[in-house]
């Protein structure tokens, strides 16, 4: 038993040692070294549980290769799938493993072809496919990005050219609101009633006179208000827009987001936020 547990023991380092080793090939060593030593691993279904409780996974404590991977190995399962499934590939081409061929560059072919590329040469071919392809959607990509963070910059300067109109407007409003307010209270002090009846009458049609304009005024300046408020949140918008296609393009370009901003603003209409 302890010859088991001292076997199970160098399994368990070896494939710790192995983890990782994805580049140039030595996936493909992880990948051999436990359809060696945990064979029922690399068949269809779930392993039985005496498969489990007699290998290094029941010896951990783990109920599962899942459990196993997460608790010993601090592994993603997920990943374990993605080198298996590009393992089943290894056994059917062999110049995957000639080449040390990296697990995501073969899924990435698998998932795309119809027929996996049945020799070295023809893999090669379709992978440099793939990259032209891929660098003529990032090409357009890009393209449509910027033609739309133009669009949104353009519009940001009219917002910003309307939103000083705007604020002009609401400065003369607020003049006259206030002269408004003021000519009705001064007036609303002049001539007493009982003294000038006639005065009275007509101080009273100057004052209703006087309201009615004022509550024009007033209801003008609150639609002015409203108009403003609306601009000032559309503004927000288009910034935080603008913001999101420069991380966008950032990422897309793999260059960083300061480079982009520089190119914007050489290219279309430089905004501050």
């Amino acid at each position: 038993m302890s010859q088991s547990i001292e076997s199970h023991k160098d399994i368990s380092q070896r494939l710790q040692q192995l983890l990782g080793a994805e580049a140039r090939g030595g996936w493909i060593c992880f990948m051999e070294t436990v359809e060696k030593e945990l064979p029922f691993l690399m068949q269809r279904g779930r392993p039985n549980k005496h498969h489990i409780e007699a290998s290094i996974i029941g010896e951990k404590g783990c109920t599962s290769w899942k459990d196993y991977l997460k608790t010993e190995l601090k592994w993603k399962y997920a990943t374990w799938k993605n080198w298996k499934k590009a393992y089943q590939l290894s056994k059917e081409y062999s110049y995957i493993k000639d080449y040390g061929l990296e697990v995501s560059e073969l899924l990435r072919v698998s998932n795309k072809s119809i027929n996996f590329p049945s020799s070295y040469v023809d893999y090669q071919e379709y992978v440099e496919k793939l990259e032209q392809e891929k660098s003529i959607s990032l090409s357009k990509t890009k393209q449509s990005l910027m033609e739309e963070n133009k669009k949104l910059k353009e519009h940001l300067l009219l917002l910003q050219k309307k939103n000083i109109e705007l604020s002009s407007e609401l400065i003369g409003y607020t003049k006259v609101q206030n002269n408004a307010t003021s000519q009705v209270k001064d007036l609303s002090k002049t001539l007493p009633i009982k003294s000038y009846p006639i005065a009275d009458y007509w101080l009273a049609e100057v004052i209703r006179t006087l309201r009615l304009e004022y509550e024009i005024v007033v209801k003008k300046f609150h639609e002015k208000s409203q108009e403003a408020s609306t601009l000032r949140r559309e503004k927000a918008e288009v910034i935080t827009r603008c913001e999101l296609i420069k991380q966008r393009l950032s990422k897309t370009l793999a260059i960083p987001t300061a480079d982009i901003e520089r190119y914007i603003e050489s290219e279309c209409i430089g905004i501050s936020g």
